[in-house]
């Protein structure tokens, strides 16, 4: 099974537009592992796409993604959502009229989420432009790869994902893991890609995170150690990396360095299990 991070920021991409904190302008001046694009995940095997950032042509066109089969949203948010207007490129061809649908799977309260607040978009994808065909369900068997996705929080309906080939398992936790509901499917997984970790605790302005108003939705390092041990993890990599966390490519690599089966994702990384 082979995955790609195809982003690995968070609700602001790295540089941040007008931003001029001293990790923008490095990711500016530095480019390529530096910068970072929304979150969003490409399983390679059967040619998935899970979740629409709105930088996600860009962010497929950095990593050679000319293949899009099937597609995901695991919620609402903005930076999870916004660029589904790329399946009109993928699905529709507007010179002939013609349309070559992507399957487009997802929870049936994500479903009606997206389409409360986004003027019923997937309704005109699927039901006028015909270039997505949606199935409302909690499970997908594609080829060799069977998927389930589990309603992590259900106040915010956000779908974590847990992917499968024969006995090799990833867990995509693609947003707002805490607080963090108990699952049986997060045993054992050889991959689980967590979101949102502040490392110290000192966000970009020197806000400590124990003062933040999100400090509840955040983990710290030593939870994650804690969440790994418990659930037998065999690595943890950690994605929605954002501009607030006020942390670089090149710290977070020398960090890497004093943990024991913890990475931090970066733009392009590809996970091979």
């Amino acid at each position: 099974m082979k995955l790609k991070i195809v982003g690995s920021g968070g609700m602001s991409i790295i540089p941040s537009s007008f931003c001029e904190c001293g990790l923008c302008r490095e990711a500016r001046e530095k480019g390529g592992r530096y910068e970072r694009l929304g979150p969003s995940l490409y399983i390679e095997d059967i040619q998935m796409l899970i979740d629409t950032p709105e930088d996600i042509a860009v962010a497929c066109n950095r990593q050679n993604i000319s293949k899009v089969k099937h597609l995901s949203i695991s919620h609402c948010d903005p930076d999870h959502v916004k660029g589904i207007r790329i399946v009109e490129k993928i699905g529709y061809d507007f010179i002939k009229e013609k349309s070559t649908p992507v399957g487009f799977y997802a929870l049936p309260e994500v479903i009606a989420d997206i389409n409360r607040m986004n003027l019923d978009c997937l309704k005109y994808y699927g039901d006028v432009l015909h270039c997505i065909d949606v199935h409302e369900t909690s499970h997908i068997e594609i080829e060799h790869i069977s998927i389930d996705m589990v309603n992590h929080n259900p106040d915010r309906n956000i779908t974590f994902y847990i992917i499968r080939e024969g006995t090799k398992k990833a867990v995509y936790a693609c947003c707002n893991p805490k607080p963090f509901a108990h699952n049986d499917l997060y045993f054992d997984a050889d991959i689980f890609i967590l979101s949102l970790v502040s490392d110290n605790g000192i966000l970009n302005d020197g806000m400590r995170l124990a003062d933040a108003p999100f400090k509840d939705e955040i983990f710290t390092l030593d939870e994650v150690m804690e969440l790994k041990k418990y659930y037998r993890i065999k690595k943890i990599i950690v994605t929605h990396i954002d501009e607030i966390w006020g942390k670089s490519y090149g710290y977070y690599q020398e960090l890497e360095k004093q943990l024991d089966g913890i990475s931090f994702a970066y733009d392009g990384m590809e996970i091979l299990i």
